[in-house]
């Protein structure tokens, strides 16, 4: 790439899929919600699952929401799949400018990138469950660019949701490369398929930015690193 003396990227949806995680928990969810009340049903809960990605986040109030993301970060290591060619790109990046992690992930974040060789190729990662700020605070990806001490034009953010990425970026004054979905992910063991297909149509709903001047739509990271941007 050229125009750019540093990067930041974001991790899920970028490097590998948020997709597995997300899918462990819900089902999760399903089956200790299932353990408490008989009554609960798979399109009850599919219901409860739109509401929740919606806005109204119910599901972020329930205690078995809460012990099936402690298992799910339990199983971090074993649900990463990485997006194809992303850690490869990482380091193609990292040779040509100055690349950095900016991203909203657990700490069990950190190891995966560490086992691939990301965290090696970076020159510093900030994630917000280690740093006490995230996205779409525009503080998290303003740490990187104090640590990298390059004027917010000089950065390209890579992201890929217009919440958390592209308008904080562009707030800052930095470019943008929106990733477009990607789902070749393998569903988890154990996710009931309908849980899937309702997941897969609330994330088709997600925005997309028009590209401009400062944001470059790309569908990968490896495109973007052997593109000429």
């Amino acid at each position: 790439m050229t125009g750019y003396s540093a990067t930041a990227l974001d991790v899920g949806g970028v490097i590998y899929y948020d997709e597995p995680f997300e899918l462990a928990w819900l089902q999760g969810t399903f089956d200790r919600l299932c353990a408490t009340d008989r009554g609960m049903t798979l399109e009850t809960f599919t219901e409860q699952v739109e509401r929740h990605y919606s806005g109204d986040e119910i599901l972020a109030h329930s205690e078995e929401a809460a012990e099936s993301w402690t298992h799910v970060r339990g199983a971090w290591s074993e649900l990463a799949q990485e997006i194809p060619g992303a850690v490869r790109a990482v380091a193609r990046l990292s040779r040509e400018m100055r690349t950095v992690i900016v991203a909203n992930q657990p700490p069990e974040c950190a190891g995966v990138l560490s086992a691939w060789g990301v965290s090696a190729a970076c020159e510093a990662m900030f994630l917000d469950s280690l740093v006490g700020v995230a996205k779409p605070d525009p503080a998290l990806l303003g740490m990187a660019l104090d640590h990298l001490g390059v004027p917010p034009a000089d950065l390209l953010m890579v992201g890929n949701r217009v919440d958390h990425d592209v308008l904080p970026a562009l707030g800052l004054g930095c470019a943008v490369a929106f990733v477009m979905e990607d789902s070749g992910y393998r569903r988890p063991f154990g996710v009931h398929p309908e849980l899937e297909r309702a997941y897969r149509a609330i994330r088709s709903s997600r925005p997309v930015p028009t590209e401009g001047e400062r944001v470059t739509i790309t569908a990968s990271l490896a495109e973007l690193s052997t593109g000429s941007y």
